[in-house]
C-alpha cells in the first residue's frame, strides 16, 4: 500500500528547482531520491557505496563535487542528507564521525557555494537541550549529545560561509507508513504483533513527523526562498509511552504489554536530551504546508498489523 503525503497533489506538481540528493543511502534521503526521480529521471543521487544504479559516489570524508557537474547541469539546491546520525556511534567515534557531519559537510557546503549551489543542510532536534521543549525556529541551541553538537556547529557555520543562501531543515524523529519498514510505529506494531512489551520512555517527548510530509513541505520551502533554520515537524508533541499506549490500544493489545519507563532505564547512564519538542512558526506560514494528524498514522500501522493470524500470544 502507498501512502502520500497529507499535502494535495496540486502542491507537489509545482516543483522547478533542480536538486540534487546528497546522501540517498538513509531512510529520508532514499525518499527524497524517490520523489525526484519520479519527475524525472535527470536527477543526481550520491552514495558513500560507490556508483551503481544510477547514483554517483560520494565520500564524505573527502568530498569532491566537481565530477557531479552540478553548475553545468543547473541544479540549483543540494539537499545534504549523508551524515553518520548514529547517536551512539557518534558518542563512541567522535573523530571519526565528525569528519563526517562537521569537516566533510562544511568543505561541502563550500563547494556548492562556489558552484552557486544552494545546500540545504538537513539537522536535527538534537541541537536542544530537551529541557523544556517547544522550541522554536530561533531558538538557542545547546546540544548535550555529541550528534547534537555536530549538528549544531555545522548550522552555526553556515552563516559565515554561504551568507543568507543556505536553509537548514530541523528534524524531529522520522517515520514511515509501509509494513516492516522499522521505523517509530512499525516497530512497536511489530513487537506487539510477535507477543512481545515494548519498553516506552515517558519522559521521552519529540515531534515525529511522517517521511513524505517532510518531502512536502521540503519542497514548498524549496520554492519559497526562505532561508535560515526552519523547523520541519508538526504542532502534535508526543511522548513515546503515549504512542505506544494508543497504538496498542488500537490493535488490540492489552496495556500492561507496554512498560512504562524512565529514559534513564532505556538508556542507562547515556545523556540524551529529554523534551525535544518544536513548534515549525516560520513554516507555518508558508502557504500550503501540512501534516498528517499522529492519529491518523497510528491507524495506519495499526490496520497494516491487525491480522488475526499475525497477532499472537497476547
Amino acid at each position: 500500500m502507498t501512502w502520500c503525503s497529507s499535502m494535495n497533489k496540486g502542491q507537489l506538481s509545482n516543483i522547478d528547482i533542480k536538486t540534487a540528493v546528497i546522501g540517498v543511502d538513509g531512510f529520508l534521503g532514499a525518499a527524497f531520491y524517490s520523489f525526484y526521480r519520479r519527475r524525472s529521471m535527470d536527477i543526481i543521487g550520491t552514495s558513500y557505496k560507490g556508483p551503481s544504479g544510477g547514483l554517483m559516489s560520494l565520500d564524505m570524508r573527502r568530498p569532491e563535487i566537481a565530477p557531479l557537474k552540478l553548475s553545468k547541469k543547473g541544479y540549483r539546491d543540494a539537499l545534504i542528507l549523508a551524515a553518520r546520525s548514529n547517536i551512539g556511534d557518534c558518542e563512541k567515534n567522535r573523530d571519526e564521525t565528525r569528519l563526517v557531519n562537521v569537516t566533510g559537510t562544511l568543505e561541502l557546503v563550500r563547494q556548492l557555494v562556489k558552484e552557486g549551489v544552494r545546500p540545504v543542510f538537513f539537522s536535527s532536534d538534537h541541537v536542544f537541550d530537551g529541557e523544556k521543549g517547544g522550541y522554536s525556529d530561533n531558538a538557542a541551541t545547546n546540544p548535550v549529545t555529541e550528534y547534537g553538537r555536530q549538528k549544531a556547529e555545522v548550522e552555526a557555520e553556515l552563516p559565515g560561509i554561504c551568507g543568507k543562501e543556505y536553509l537548514i531543515v530541523r528534524l524531529s524523529k522520522v517515520f514511515g507508513l509501509m509494513k516492516n519498514d522499522g521505523t517509530l510505529l512499525d516497530e512497536m506494531a511489530d513487537i506487539f504483533a510477535g507477543g512481545g512489551e515494548v519498553m516506552a520512555a515517558f519522559d521521552q517527548i519529540f515531534s515525529p513527523t511522517f517521511v513524505l510530509d517532510v518531502v512536502g513541505n521540503v519542497t514548498l520551502l524549496q520554492r519559497s526562498g526562505l532561508t535560515g533554520a526552519v523547523n520541519v515537524c508538526p504542532r502534535e508533541a508526543w511522548s513515546r509511552y503515549d504512542l505506544a499506549i494508543k497504538l496498542a490500544a488500537l490493535m488490540g493489545i492489552p496495556a500492561h504489554k507496554v512498560r512504562k519507563v524512565a529514559m534513564e532505564e532505556v538508556y542507562k547512564g547515556q545523556v540524551r536530551p529529554k523534551n525535544t519538542s518544536m513548534v515549525p512558526e516560520r513554516l507555518g506560514r508558508e502557504d500550503g504546508a501540512s501534516f498528517k494528524p499522529m492519529k491518523e498514522c497510528l491507524n495506519v500501522v495499526a490496520e497494516n498489523w491487525n491480522d488475526a493470524d499475525i497477532i499472537r500470544n497476547n
